[in-house]
């Protein structure tokens, strides 16, 4: 690596080609931007009874507890015992994950006041940050986290003693990886919910992390500290200098672009063999993001050919990806589907985000098709409808099942994640660009979730209702302040064909953009309706790279069979254990005998609310199909063995 970047640079150099690198940074008004959290609520549907489970895990929680090892690390006593599981109790050898569990109470705890608006979840905010002042003013240096004799660990590594592997750096488990979340949740308290003592203490851990280690260390230094797993660091350092302006944090953020990754993905190399794979994917979000400040055309090229390798190498039907955590070639997908570790949780997320920032520059409908196969197949499936517990692994071997965390005794890092989803599942619904090439304001709708959008800065309210999958039909009501021209951008689905749209009870037939979506540009009335007829069918997805699996879809859902309760658990909540083991032989599964082109007619609804199917095969007479979210606490089929 060191001799392909240094011939990299020569060339460079004999080129005079670095100003080519160096552009001026990406402005923020030529982007899609997303409607605050505030301005857009969920209305009846699977998705606002994830948000009503993750809010009351949320205020279940208590802070005294998350905040525990800060109190300790900076001699302070502790308010509460800490939580079991990854808080506190030893893991793979590399210790507790100690505090990890903070950054992201705080990033979620934001976004769940902003979507819901309740006042007790600002109340707690205010309280962990008081709480984290008190830490951080103890400290006297900046420092702010939760890690055993944290400014030891890194005082080692200033010096140069840096031995890492992933997941450790000096046998202390991803200790910059804790830097990013709790920057991550402090940015998030601070530009989410205003609290402006949020932003101080920011900079005063990323100046500490920055002058006390980072000056320190050479580049190839921070090359070797940046193997073991750091999340988004470079992202945290580019949001600390849009935040303050303050070049020493882009600078900070140059040198913490991991060059294991955006120097060959540049390149377009599919290089991810092997690979522990929500290692990976959030660097790429802090690879675009640093290209959005300094226009280095390098690294959004490897942010965006990471995402096209990924979704199309990579992924699973429900949008995950992996299989036991790391990254495999794609002619493995037959093997690997058969273990009982499916795609991780955290990794959808992390690919969601990193979706959210490809799509602000390049907004187009196959981001938001594949943003919206993640989020209602993988996330809305994650979570047990009785706690609302996220799982870490979603096995998609057929015949199998899931086990999901404990309140209080595995805070794995699916859990971690699995905080903030349910706290932002408002976030891609829509967005908009302030003005448009012609100087009008533009609304685009992303993904059909029954939902309010009031603009209020616009006096636009958009509202829409619809109850996919059950019914074809969706409505919007737009109500304006006054008569006024709107552009209405509504993505066209993939999942349908004979689509058909009406205005004010008027069939129309709105323009087709390039970028899949139909383009109203109107004079509005103060109150108008828009009426869209989206037909869904029964269609199959063949597994990547193999003809042996196949699974069933209906409309934006993938479906997956009922495959009973033999030799399951006693409990399907786990504490330390985060993988369903109890495996069932394969030969228990039905197989199509059919070609595949022949399985849809042969997919018959017995039920339309809620949405059923049954098989009309040899050997599916007692499976009942529906979509995935809605199977919990027994065995299931998502792909099944095809043999004609």
């Amino acid at each position: 690596m060191k001799i392909t970047l240094t011939l990299l640079l020569l060339v460079v150099l004999n080129n005079q080609a670095i100003a080519s690198f160096r552009k001026e940074p990406i402005l923020n008004d030529s982007l899609e931007a997303y409607f605050s959290l505030n301005e857009v609520r969920l209305l009846e549907s699977p998705f606002l009874s994830l948000q009503q489970k993750g809010k009351e895990y949320l205020l279940w929680l208590n802070p005294d507890s998350l905040l525990h090892f800060y109190r300790i690390e900076a001699g302070l006593p502790s308010k509460a015992a800490p939580y079991a599981g990854w808080e506190s109790q030893e893991v793979w050898g590399a210790g507790p994950l100690r505090g990890g569990f903070l950054g992201f109470y705080l990033s979620s705890v934001s976004m769940m006041y902003q979507s819901t608006g309740d006042a007790e979840l600002l109340k707690r905010l205010k309280y962990v940050l008081k709480e984290l002042q008190l830490c951080q003013k103890a400290g006297k240096d900046g420092f702010l986290l939760g890690i055993k004799d944290g400014r030891k660990l890194f005082k080692e590594v200033a010096d140069g003693k840096i031995k890492t592997n992933n997941p450790t750096v000096n046998g202390v488990w991803a200790p910059v990886y804790l830097i990013n979340k709790m920057l991550l949740g402090l940015s998030a308290a601070y530009t989410q919910c205003e609290q402006k003592e949020a932003l101080p203490m920011l900079v005063r851990l990323a100046d500490w992390f920055g002058y006390q280690v980072l000056d320190k260390l050479t580049n190839d230094q921070i090359q070797q500290l940046l193997v073991c797993e750091h999340g988004s660091i470079n992202e945290s350092y580019v949001e600390a200098y849009e935040l303050t302006g303050e070049k020493r944090f882009l600078d900070w953020a140059c040198r913490l672009n991991d060059r294991a990754m955006w120097l060959p993905l540049s390149e377009g190399k599919d290089i991810l063999f092997g690979w522990h794979a929500n290692t990976q994917i959030p660097k790429f979000t802090g690879f675009h993001k640093y290209y959005l400040f300094t226009g280095d055309q390098r690294f959004l090229t490897a942010a965006t050919n990471f995402w096209n390798i990924v979704t199309q190498n990579h992924t699973w039907v429900i949008g995950g990806n992996s299989t036991g955590e790391h990254f495999f070639p794609k002619e493995e997908f037959a093997e690997r589907l058969l273990l009982v570790g499916g795609p991780e949780t955290c990794n959808s997320v992390n690919m969601l985000r990193l979706t959210e920032s490809l799509f602000c520059q390049y907004p187009d409908a196959a981001k938001a098709a594949y943003y919206e196969r993640v989020l209602f197949n993988h996330i809305l499936s994650a979570y047990d409808p009785e706690k609302g517990m996220c799982c870490y692994f979603t096995s998609m071997r057929p015949g199998h099942y899931r086990i999901y965390a404990s309140r209080d005794s595995s805070f794995w890092c699916c859990g971690h994640t699995g905080l903030e989803s349910p706290a932002k599942l408002g976030k891609f619904i829509y967005s908009h660009k302030k003005k448009n090439a012609e100087q009008e304001n533009e609304i685009r709708v992303n993904l059909f979730i029954p939902s309010i959008l009031s603009w209020k800065e616009e006096g636009v309210e958009l509202i829409q209702q619809n109850c996919i999958p059950e019914s074809e039909q969706v409505n919007f009501i737009l109500n304006l302040k006054e008569k006024r021209r709107l552009v209405l951008r509504i993505r066209k689905p993939e999942w349908t064909d004979k689509a058909t749209i009406a205005i004010n009870g008027k069939v129309v037939r709105p323009f087709l953009d390039r970028d899949g979506y139909w383009v109203i540009n109107n004079v509005w009335e103060r109150k108008n309706t828009i009426t869209l007829n989206l037909p869904m069918r029964i269609y199959t997805e063949n597994l990547v790279g193999s003809g042996r699996y196949i699974a069933l879809l209906y409309g934006p859902y993938v479906l997956a069979g009922h495959l009973g309760k033999e030799n399951l658990p006693v409990t399907f909540w786990g504490k330390m254990n985060n993988t369903a083991m109890n495996k069932v032989d394969l030969a228990t599964v039905p197989v199509f005998t059919v070609p595949a082109e022949q399985i849809p007619t042969c997919v018959e609804s017995v039920s339309a609310a809620p949405l059923k199917f049954k098989i009309n095969l040899k050997g599916f007479e007692k499976i009942v199909i529906e979509p995935f979210y809605k199977i919990h606490f027994e065995r299931y089929a998502i792909y099944w063995p095809i043999s004609y």
